[in-house]
């Protein structure tokens, strides 16, 4: 058994992941900046420590085997930016983990992080790796795909968007490619990277299938039993309205950033995961019946 720190273990990764520790009977430590209260494993301390200010964090991590980095923004909004939260939030969990001797940092970054500045969410999560790298702390870095589940922040705003519009809008050409994994197959390859120890390596994982945009609209289409009628949109032509909904909603369904990301496939080799860990993770197509509560 060992003592585990979470930051962001109340997020939609965080949950997962600290059920999955749990289980496999790991003592876990929960360190939130504030005191918003979410689900969380019976028994697991909650401790306070803010990650992107750094304030209190070698305290938090002190008499800690592992810490599992999962703090990060896929949005920038007002003082939270990409630099501050997946940038500067990694250099701060690296050297509060080396100046409290813990022994392994694994660091949840994402599938196609590159310091290509067009991609501003990818190069912030490039440089949080590199944050990670250069602490000193032993290290496991993790590249995930993008993840489905219950809770997830793309597959249910595609499942509303189907939902309630008769027309659905196909973001350019639709080829844009996909290999959506399992946030419970996440939280498994998390458990055993704590179990296996600090390798100093980049993981990239993903599902068993690889996904054109399309093609995960006509499998949410499917599995909702709804017919719709799809409509190519050119994505100049998108832009405009995704800026407004940046700046106006709160969650808007898409933004500017994350349109420039189709011009990007987000996939990796079909066999990470076996490979790499193990086991054979689940498909997008036979385990996506949560969106029926979307």
């Amino acid at each position: 058994m060992a003592r585990i720190a979470v930051t962001g273990g109340t997020g939609f990764v965080g949950i997962h992941t600290g059920k999955a520790l749990a289980v496999a009977g790991h003592e876990l430590r929960l360190i939130a900046r504030g005191t918003r209260k979410g689900p969380r494993p019976a028994q697991a301390e909650v401790v306070r420590a803010d990650v992107v200010e750094g304030h209190g964090l070698v305290d938090a991590l002190r008499g800690c085997d592992v810490v599992v980095h999962l703090v990060a923004i896929i949005r920038e909004r007002g003082r939270q930016t990409f630099d501050r939260v997946n940038r500067q939030g990694a250099e701060n969990v690296g050297r509060a983990a080396r100046e409290a001797g813990v022994g392994h940092v694994v660091h949840v970054s994402a599938n196609g992080a590159d310091p290509d500045p067009y991609f501003a969410y990818l190069a912030s999560k490039w440089a949080g790796e590199q944050a990670i790298i250069a602490s000193g702390a032993p290290y496991t870095v993790l590249r995930p795909s993008i993840m489905f589940g219950p809770g997830d922040g793309f597959f249910t705003v595609l499942a509303k968007l189907v939902r309630f519009n008769p027309v659905i809008p196909i973001v350019g050409d639709g080829r844009a490619l996909f290999q959506p994994l399992a946030v419970s197959d996440l939280a498994r390859i998390i458990t055993l990277c704590v179990e296996r120890g600090a390798d100093h390596q980049v993981h990239e994982v993903g599902g068993p299938d690889h996904l054109s945009y399309e093609q995960i609209i006509d499998v949410i289409t499917a599995e909702l039993g709804l017919r719709r009628r799809k409509v190519h949109v050119p994505v100049p032509a998108m832009l405009p309205a995704a800026f407004l909904m940046d700046k106006l909603l709160p969650h808007p369904p898409v933004t500017p950033g994350q349109l420039r990301l189709l011009k990007k496939d987000n996939i990796t080799r079909l066999d990470a995961v076996p490979s790499q860990f193990g086991f054979s993770p689940l498909r997008f197509a036979e385990n996506c019946s949560y969106l029926q509560d979307y």
